[in-house]
C-alpha cells in the first residue's frame, strides 16, 4: 500500500496532525520523498488539516474531560499542531463558543463537587486548568 492511501485510512477515522500523519507513515516503513507528496496531495485536497484537527480536538476534550485553555494549549502543541495556530484556534474556539464553555466547566465543578467536596474540587479544577475564576 501506498503512502497516500494508508494515509487516507489514517484520515478516514479521525482527523490527524500533519506531524502524527508523518510519524505513522515512517513507522510502516515509507520514505519521506514519499511521505511528503502524500501529505502535500492531501492538504491541497484538504483533506489533511492541522485547524481542523485542532478544532475537532478541543470540541473533544471539552466533551469528555474538560480542560482550561492553557492545558489545551500544550496538549495541541504536544499533538503537533503549531503553537501560533493552535493559540488562533483556541482563542477564535473560546471567543465563539463562550457560554456554552462556561457551562460545561460549571457542569464539571458541580460533578466534582459532588463526587469530592469544594475544597478537592477547586483543587482538581486548578489542576485541569480551569482555575478558582474561571467565570471571569
Amino acid at each position: 500500500m501506498n503512502a497516500y492511501d494508508r494515509a487516507l485510512g489514517y484520515l478516514s477515522r479521525r482527523e490527524h496532525t500533519v506531524r502524527e500523519l508523518v510519524s505513522k507513515l515512517s513507522s510502516k516503513g515509507h520514505s519521506l520523498s514519499e511521505i511528503e507528496d502524500a501529505v502535500i496531495r492531501l492538504q491541497e485536497q484538504d483533506f489533511l488539516s492541522d485547524r481542523r484537527f485542532a478544532e475537532a480536538f478541543i470540541r473533544s476534550r471539552l466533551a469528555r474531560n474538560p480542560e482550561g485553555k492553557q492545558i489545551l494549549l500544550l496538549r495541541l502543541v504536544d499533538k503537533g499542531v503549531p503553537k501560533s495556530l493552535a493559540r488562533e484556534v483556541l482563542d477564535e474556539y473560546f471567543e465563539e463558543h463562550e457560554e456554552e464553555i462556561a457551562e460545561i466547566y460549571s457542569d464539571c465543578q458541580r460533578r466534582l463537587e459532588e463526587r469530592k467536596g469544594t475544597e478537592k474540587a477547586q483543587r482538581a479544577l486548578i489542576r485541569k486548568g480551569i482555575g478558582r475564576n474561571w467565570t471571569e
